[in-house]
């Protein structure tokens, strides 16, 4: 699965195995729910804790997690 995080530093895309959607928002909500906010880790709290790689390449994403609003979003 690919997903796209949009936040103010810009967007990344990001590839890993995840089972369904409801697994994936929890991750999303687990590291929202933990990253350090001054230091702003949350991509690498995301790869770090469920295996995600940054990709370097464009792909088209499976879905688009927007961090401005929390809102996850199936392209």
């Amino acid at each position: 699965m690919i997903i796209e995080i949009e936040y103010y530093k810009g967007d990344t895309l990001l590839f890993g195995k995840v089972k369904n959607t409801a697994e994936l928002k929890k991750q999303l909500d687990n590291i929202e729910a933990s990253y350090d906010r001054s230091a702003d880790n949350f991509i690498e709290l995301l790869c770090r804790n469920y295996q995600w790689t940054v990709l370097e390449t464009y792909e088209k994403s499976d879905y688009v997690y927007d961090r401005d609003i929390g809102k996850l979003i199936k392209k």
